[in-house]
C-alpha cells in the first residue's frame, strides 16, 4: 500500500501553512510508514492561497505537490487531486480538518479488505460534533433529504473520505457533477453500483469561523435533487 492525501485550498492564505505544517510533524508512524505524496488543490483563491502552497511545496519538496484550477469548485479540486493521485488508495482532508487518526483507521480498514469506501461521518451516534447549531443543523437536513429523495441509508456524505483509487478514478469517470454536490454524487453512485461504504465516526469542530447562508443554500436544493436524479437514472 502507498498513500495519497488530497487537501483542496480556496482562500486559505493565512491558514493553510501552519495548519498543513503542523499536520506533517506529527504524522503518526502507521502513516508515515505509507505515505506518497500530499497533494494540495488550489482553486479560485483571491489572496495568496496559492504561493502559500508554493511555499509548503517547497519546503516538503519530496512530499508536497501543489495543483491549481482557476475556477473556486471543491468538486473540481477534489475530483483534480484524485485523477492525479499515484497512491494506491487516498483521503481527502479539508484545510481546517487534518485528521491524522481518520487516516490511521482507514489504513487498518483498507489492509483488512473490508471495504473500498470510507466516510467520515458527522452524524455516526458515536460522533461528536461541535460545530455550531447552524451547520449541525444543515448536514441533518441535508441527510435526510438524500433519505428521502434517493433512499440513502447512510448518515453522511460531506467531509473526510477515504477511497481505493481505483475505485476514486472510475467515480470520476462516473460522475456528472460538479462543486459541492460532487461528493455526495460519488458516494451515491458508489452506493448504486454496490459497494460496501463504511462509516466512521469523527470528532469535529471547526478551526475558524465559516460562514454559512441558509437563505443562499436552501434554494439550491431542487438544482441538487435534478442533478443527483439525472445522474443516479443510469444505474
Amino acid at each position: 500500500m502507498n498513500y495519497s492525501i488530497i487537501c483542496p485550498a480556496h482562500n486559505e492564505g493565512d491558514n493553510i501553512e501552519p495548519f498543513v505544517s503542523k499536520f506533517i510533524s506529527e504524522l503518526p508512524e502507521p502513516i508515515c510508514n505509507v505515505l506518497l505524496e500530499v497533494i494540495l488543490v488550489e482553486n479560485g483563491s483571491k489572496d495568496d492561497t496559492l504561493a502559500a502552497c508554493k511555499r509548503l511545496e517547497a519546503k516538503y519538496p519530496d512530499l508536497i505537490k501543489v495543483l491549481s484550477l482557476e475556477r473556486g469548485s471543491y468538486g473540481e479540486a477534489i475530483k483534480r487531486g484524485m485523477l492525479e493521485s499515484r497512491g494506491t488508495h487516498l483521503s481527502i482532508l479539508e484545510c481546517d480538518f487534518l485528521d491524522a487518526e481518520f487516516i490511521v483507521k482507514s489504513i487498518e480498514l483498507f489492509k483488512d479488505e473490508s471495504t473500498n469506501f470510507i466516510i467520515a461521518s458527522k452524524r455516526h451516534r458515536d460522533a461528536v460534533d461541535q460545530r455550531p447549531l447552524k451547520r449541525r443543523l444543515l448536514t441533518l437536513g441535508f441527510n435526510l433529504f438524500l433519505t428521502a429523495f434517493f433512499r440513502y441509508p447512510g448518515t453522511d456524505t460531506h467531509g473526510l473520505k477515504s477511497i481505493q483509487s481505483d475505485l476514486a478514478k472510475r467515480l470520476c469517470a462516473l460522475a456528472e457533477t460538479t462543486d459541492e454536490i460532487f461528493q455526495t454524487e460519488i458516494v451515491l453512485i458508489a452506493w448504486k453500483l454496490g459497494e460496501k461504504i463504511q462509516e466512521l465516526p469523527i470528532r469535529v469542530k471547526e478551526e475558524r469561523p465559516v460562514v454559512v447562508s441558509i437563505s443562499r443554500r436552501v434554494p439550491k436544493v431542487m438544482n441538487i435533487v435534478l442533478a443527483l436524479h439525472k445522474s443516479l437514472k443510469r444505474f
